[in-house]
C-alpha cells in the first residue's frame, strides 16, 4: 500500500529584510511565506555553499497523496522570490525514501526520516541524479553544469526572481518494500 510523502526543500535566504517565497507544483501553490533569512549579501554562485543552506528547510510539501510512494516522474515547479537579496536552494529530501541498501538498520522506508528522493530514475531531461532539471531563472535557460552534476546542484538566486524547473521524483519505499509506479493513476 502506498504512503503519503512529505518533501523538504532546503535552502536559506540573505538580506536585511525578509525574503518571501511562493512555490507552485503543477500550477498548484504549495507554499507562500517568508523563509529563514540571514543578514547580509547573497554569496556568489561559485562561492562554497554555506552549510546553513544544507541544514535549513526553507519550506515543505506535507503529506502529499498525489506524490505518494508509488509516484515516480517529474512535475513542473515554479518558485517566485521577492524581498531581501536572494536565496540559495540546495537539497530536496523526502520521507519514505528509497534506500540504496534496504535493511533493518537503514533509515530509508520510514516516515520520520528524510533522505534523497531522486537518484536518477526515471531519467530526467539532463540524464543526471539532480532533482531539478531544465532550470530557468527569469525566463533564461540555465546551462547544466559541466561535467553533469553528480548530486544536487545548488542554486544562488538574486531577488526578485522566478525559477522554473522539472522537479524529478523517484519512487518511494515503505519499510523494505519499494513503491510500484505501475499502480499510479494520477496525471
Amino acid at each position: 500500500m502506498a504512503a503519503n510523502r512529505t518533501f523538504q526543500f532546503h535552502g536559506i535566504a540573505y538580506g536585511d529584510s525578509p525574503v518571501t517565497v511562493t512555490a507552485k507544483v503543477n500550477s498548484t501553490q504549495i507554499f507562500s511565506g517568508t523563509i529563514t533569512t540571514l543578514p547580509g549579501n547573497l554569496p556568489e554562485p561559485d562561492y562554497p555553499t554555506p552549510q546553513e543552506a544544507y541544514d535549513t528547510v526553507a519550506f515543505s510539501l506535507v503529506d502529499s497523496a498525489l506524490l505518494n510512494t508509488d509516484f515516480a516522474g517529474s512535475l513542473p515547479m515554479t518558485i517566485e522570490i521577492s524581498g531581501g537579496n536572494g536565496v540559495i536552494f540546495t537539497n530536496i529530501f523526502g520521507n519514505w525514501f528509497l534506500g540504496v541498501n534496504p535493511g533493518p538498520t537503514t533509515k530509508s522506508g520510514q516516515a520520520e526520516y528524510f533522505g534523497t528522493s531522486y537518484r536518477g530514475t526515471p531519467v530526467n531531461s539532463e540524464s543526471t541524479i539532480d532533482p531539478r532539471s531544465s532550470v530557468y531563472i527569469n525566463s533564461t535557460q540555465q546551462v547544466p553544469p559541466l561535467p553533469p552534476s553528480q548530486s544536487t546542484w545548488c542554486w544562488a538566486i538574486p531577488s526578485p526572481a522566478t525559477m522554473t524547473y522539472n522537479w524529478n521524483i523517484g519512487v518511494g519505499q515503505v519499510g523494505n518494500v519499494p513503491g510500484n509506479s505501475s499502480n499510479y493513476t494520477s496525471p
